[in-house]
């Protein structure tokens, strides 16, 4: 049976469990060792690769901030800004000492609350400042004209992750929304503010009356359906009581030609809840929300409380992350590229660009490979796919141009104060972008964060710094190493561009259907074998992975990996395909591609995973994509009949 050597220069035998075959279970054959030594800490919800890198990353950006915090810097500059968003929030002295008198104003106006006029003017109000409530919104480029941007209203003002949580009706279930009802009390006591039974349940009452009439995550995902412009009159109609047209102009987008609106019924059903709803239970509904939005930057025990909803009884966390990593998360959000700036100046060196620019320049030809020999396609549709490929952009590590911070001022002892000019600096950011071209240079994430994606509206590819370490990219290990790792990573994003939803956006990035009716059907077709495939993987008893929800991830799972492979097998063209450590290129591709996902998972978290996350639980994401791929059962010399394989005529083939 093939084993992993305690000799290898990369693998850590004692990371894989030897007992196991690469038949019956290829996850937990080359991840075993690991996951038994690894349990999720108390400080998180889950545990794996990722965390490591991020764990690492975090010890870094520590010691930048810590020294632009104990270093005099000029106003303004970035050493100054970070510093002093730094030091407000490790200042926990006089975070205690003003208790609420940060939030006093917005008390007051939700105390001062007569009418919807009101409601109107406080919600813009709360948006402005990154406070959630009613609906959400964002700028981003126009669907169906991507060089301009358009302003989408986006369903939300909830205090759950997800619609469901308020409409299932399991035992499981029907106990979380117990202890959301007794978070919520318990949050208004500590605020010395009404939490009597008719106020929680006039909150619980507008949540689930939202909910009611929001779409399901799987909805949310269909781009066609959550695509309904509107120009500012017929919006305006949509919510006649609240007067949409007015809070548009309040926001700075009165203006604007056109709106987006994602899901046409909810805002309707809005407006008669504005219409009948008390003004005393819309006053509660707004100061839980203000107090959940501003917990993390108000006295210990909000903090505290809100962790030991979120964090532990969702998220199965048993122990709230230390202050300083606090911190930081919350300034990876509000001045992300200013701490980035920090990271990457010492922790991606330009040849480590050099080589991811190699590699995806060599998966996105593997791409093209693929595209140009799928046997299903039709050559109309393939054209139109190529030209989509050949328009592919990428971006790696970091931008070309760094976010304008100027507007923005930072002070060292406020930190609601900070978080919220930060809020505020991004609303005023966003809005500025209507009637602007789209910024070619603009990020979507921090590049110090851990993680990539693919930006269908710019159909481009992003490959945060932060990303680009072990055992994702390791510069000096083996080809087949960084093909099965970071490789089949840039292979998912590309693949993005091709799955369910990606496919009905072109190379331009506008959305239109670029594909013949008999080529939709048969990639509909081959869809749904990946959607049966998940839905059959059982998490525990009686609940499912959601093979629609996860569709999308899936596919570029899948593809992925098979271009990932491609492109290994075209670098080592012209050279002989050595063996390292007993294992060939190709075992340690898959090997390499199983480390990437290894993770652990508390039983809360996993259920939130499931319940709201389009990505599968780790396992699935290893072994589901390898249990169709006949090179993989090659590789290991697997036969169809194995537990690691689907039967070949049930096995998933899109890209």
């Amino acid at each position: 049976m093939t084993q992993i050597s305690s000799n290898d220069p990369v693998f850590d035998s004692a990371d894989s469990d030897p007992t196991v075959s690469p038949a019956d279970d290829f996850y937990r054959f080359a991840n075993g060792g690991w996951l038994d030594a690894n349990p999720v800490p108390p400080e998180y919800g889950a545990w794996g690769s990722a965390h490591e890198v991020h764990v690492r990353n975090e010890t870094i950006l520590r010691e930048l901030l810590q020294g632009a915090v104990a270093t005099e810097s000029e106003s303004g500059s970035i050493q100054q800004m970070v510093g002093d968003y730094y030091a407000s929030g490790m200042n926990t002295g006089t975070i205690e000492a003003l208790g609420l008198t940060p939030i006093r104003p917005w008390l007051d106006q939700i105390e001062a609350l007569e009418n919807v006029g009101d409601i109107r003017e406080l919600a813009a109000e709360f948006h402005h400042s990154g406070i959630g409530v009613l609906f959400g919104m964002s700028i981003i480029p126009d669907f169906e004209n991507p060089t301009s941007n358009l302003l989408y209203l986006d369903q939300s003002g909830l205090g759950l992750p997800d619609r469901d949580y308020y409409l299932r009706e399991d035992d499981q279930s029907q106990a979380l929304l117990a202890a959301y009802r007794e978070h919520i009390s318990r949050t208004l006591a500590l605020a010395d503010i009404d939490a009597t039974e008719t106020a929680v349940s006039a909150i619980l009452a507008i949540e689930t009356a939202i909910a009611e009439s929001s779409y399901t995550n799987v909805q949310m995902r269909d781009v066609e359906l959550i695509t309904n412009k509107h120009n500012v009159d017929a919006a305006n109609e949509l919510m006649p009581h609240f007067g949409m047209a007015t809070y548009l102009a309040q926001i700075g987008a009165g203006d604007e030609a056109e709106i987006n609106v994602d899901n046409i019924d909810l805002y309707p059903a809005l407006d008669t809840m504005l219409a009948t709803t008390s003004i005393d239970d819309w006053k509660s509904y707004f100061t839980w929300h203000l107090l959940r939005a501003t917990a993390s930057s108000l006295p210990e025990g909000f903090e505290s409380e809100a962790f030991d909803f979120y964090g532990r009884t969702l998220g199965g966390q048993q122990k709230q992350k230390e202050r300083w990593k606090r911190v930081l998360g919350a300034g990876s959000g509000d001045i992300g590229e200013l701490i980035s700036q920090l990271y990457v100046a010492d922790n991606f060196p330009p040849e480590s660009k050099r080589s991811m620019e190699q590699l995806v320049d060599n998966l996105i030809i593997a791409m093209g490979e693929r595209l140009r020999t799928i046997p299903w396609m039709s050559d109309e549709t393939r054209s139109e796919a190529l030209l989509k490929l050949d328009g592919f952009g990428y971006k790696i590590g970091y931008p070309d141009v760094w976010r304008d911070y100027s507007d923005l001022a930072v002070a060292p002892n406020e930190w609601l104060g900070n978080r919220t000019a930060a809020a505020r600096f991004e609303f005023n950011r966003q809005i500025a972008k209507l009637g602007q071209p789209v910024d070619p240079h603009e990020w979507s994430m921090p590049p110090h964060i851990v993680n990539a994606y693919y930006h269908p509206l710019r159909n481009e590819i992003v490959f945060p710094a932060g990303m680009l370490q072990p055992p994702f990219f390791t510069p000096d290990a083996d080809d087949a190493v960084n093909y099965g790792a970071i490789g089949s990573v840039i292979g998912h994003e590309i693949t993005h561009g091709f799955d369910d939803q990606g496919s009905k956006f072109d190379a331009t990035g506008q959305m239109r259907d670029w594909w013949t009716a008999e080529d939709m059907d048969e990639f509909e077709r081959r869809a749904k074998v990946v959607t049966e495939q998940f839905d059959a993987y059982e998490v525990e008893v009686g609940l499912n992975v959601n093979g629609e929800l996860t569709l999308g991830e899936n596919i570029a799972d899948l593809g992925g990996l098979k271009i990932a492979l491609t492109a290994m097998r075209a670098a080592q063209q012209g050279g002989e395909a050595k063996s390292i450590a007993g294992l060939t290129p190709e075992q340690r591709f898959y090997v390499s591609y199983a480390r990437a996902w290894r993770q652990n998972y508390t039983d809360e978290y996993l259920r939130l995973l499931v319940n709201s996350d389009p990505h599968s639980p780790s396992h699935f994401r290893c072994n589901g994509p390898l249990s169709n791929l006949g090179s993989f059962a090659d590789a290991f010399n697997i036969t169809d009949d194995s537990a690691s394989m689907r039967a070949s005529a049930e096995r998933a083939d899109i890209w």
